[in-house]
């Protein structure tokens, strides 16, 4: 391959714009020549590098992390398997997804090799912050309370749930037993135990390693599992994450859907039967830490979608956004803690001022399966109640008003009903405590349609890791 061609399929792939014949070229061209493949890597991070280094912070312009980036080196396998995977063409059911965004994507973020994304950190500084616990009993020499800030060193739970909230919006939930270790910004080490992480755009780049593996978030929510004998578990819920076995540096990107396993004495990447349950961390994860009564909290899965879950015997809790800024202000059913029937909830307006907070959002329904016409006239009665790690600022009960704040507070792969009827409707009340962390419900609700409110949750508390 020529240097004209050379450069043109690499500005293609940095732009996002190379198609199918062009991907299949690099791809065999790759193959022939791992001298080229090199190269490639080496000249796609330098290029993304300085791309990039007009849009940090002064603060994070430091040199360790700029020469790490800019620097000839060996290619992180991490990256090899990313740009490799942005080549292939994607499932098919990855259909909101497009190849083109994907490529862009991982172009223009894997390629820094992580080391813009997450810089080193200052002297002493805190990698995280133990965001809530439940039932949380610590063995070790760190006894940590809710609100305590987390440096390098272990944290050895011996019974309960923990979540540690780190930079760039990553959460990462810890099931005891479990043995984690923070080693540096965006990056931990699991010894054993399980954990489940959510990381957003920003936080790309997040690394969980264990004793047989390396796990790299390309943008995704993942669990890790770690047996006493070193087994290593990888289950993606969304997006994807780059794997690599220690033992025969196989590299391998798992998708949404799929989670693959190293048992002891082999290093293969071998595939597993899929279990949305085998993490109980989720809620906690989310910030909801507790259900009662009637009320579920819809595990994660592939796909998911609220118009597909129906559950003729339960209220569903379904996580929306995360973090989002409010950019403008919306019109709201409730603002205040209370007790609400059906005369002060239906056609009520309060307005939810912008301001510069940053809220998770969170659709709550019943959506009973199809039934026949005389089932559907019978009203069921549905008592339960929900609480969150952070206090509740408003309440959409409203069609109009749902509607309304979908496209911006709502999820964008999440498809959701028009028309008033995800309304609530007369016989319906709810009660939002004083401490605005509980929200009571108590639905009078028919198999002829679905109720939906949309709960959202402030999360601008300072405190919280930026």
């Amino acid at each position: 391959m020529n240097d004209e061609r050379f450069n043109e399929l690499l500005e293609g792939f940095a732009d996002g714009t190379l198609n199918d014949n062009a991907s299949r070229e690099l791809l065999t061209a790759f193959a022939a020549d791992t001298d080229l493949k090199a190269r490639f890597l080496n000249e796609l991070r330098l290029q993304n590098s300085l791309r990039g280094l007009p849009l940090l912070d002064e603060a994070d312009r430091r040199v360790q992390d700029v020469m790490q980036c800019i620097l000839p080196g060996r290619t992180s396998p991490d990256m090899s398997a990313a740009v490799l995977s942005a080549l292939r063409p994607s499932k098919p059911i990855r259909r909101w997804y497009p190849v083109v965004q994907r490529v862009a994507a991982i172009a223009a973020v894997i390629a820094l090799g992580w080391f813009v994304m997450w810089s080193l950190p200052k002297a002493e500084e805190s990698l995280a912050i133990v965001a809530h616990q439940i039932d949380a009993t610590w063995s070790g020499d760190r006894k940590l309370a809710a609100g305590a800030q987390v440096g390098k060193g272990h944290l050895k739970l011996a019974a309960g749930v923990v979540r540690l909230d780190f930079a760039k919006d990553v959460r990462l939930t810890l099931e005891g037993p479990a043995d984690l270790e923070l080693i540096g910004p965006g990056e931990t080490r699991l010894h054993s135990g399980m954990l489940t992480a959510n990381v957003p755009p920003d936080g790309i780049g997040f690394q969980v390693h264990t004793e047989r593996a390396k796990v790299v978030d390309l943008g995704t929510t993942f669990g890790v599992s770690v047996g006493t004998n070193g087994a290593t578990d990888v289950a993606v819920y969304e997006g994807r994450v780059a794997v690599t076995s220690l033992a025969s540096r196989e590299e391998k990107i798992i998708d949404e859907g799929d989670e693959v396993t190293l048992n002891e004495g082999s290093g293969a990447l071998m595939p597993r039967k899929f279990n949305t349950r085998t993490f109980r961390g989720w809620p906690v994860l989310f910030g909801v830490v507790n259900t009662g009564g009637k009320i579920r909290f819809a595990y994660p899965q592939p796909h998911l979608n609220p118009a597909d879950v129906t559950d003729a015997d339960n209220i569903v809790i379904f996580p929306e956004r995360f973090a989002t800024k409010l950019r403008s202000d919306f019109t709201v059913s409730i603002t205040d803690p209370g007790d609400y029937g059906p005369e002060e909830i239906i056609g009520r307006q309060e307005t939810l001022t912008a301001g510069k907070r940053r809220v998770n959002t969170y659709l709550i329904q019943y959506h009973p399966p199809q039934v026949d016409d005389e089932a559907k006239s019978n009203p069921r009665r549905f008592v339960g109640e929900v609480s969150f790690d952070r206090s509740i600022i408003a309440i959409i009960a409203d069609g109009d008003q749902l509607k309304a704040s979908d496209q911006v507070l709502g999820r964008k792969r999440f498809v959701y009903p028009q028309g008033s009827q995800r309304a609530l409707k007369n016989g319906d009340h709810l009660s939002l405590s004083q401490d605005r962390r509980t929200l009571k419900l108590d639905w009078q609700a028919t198999a002829d349609g679905v109720n939906q409110i949309r709960v959202i949750v402030d999360v601008s508390d300072p405190q919280t890791m930026r």
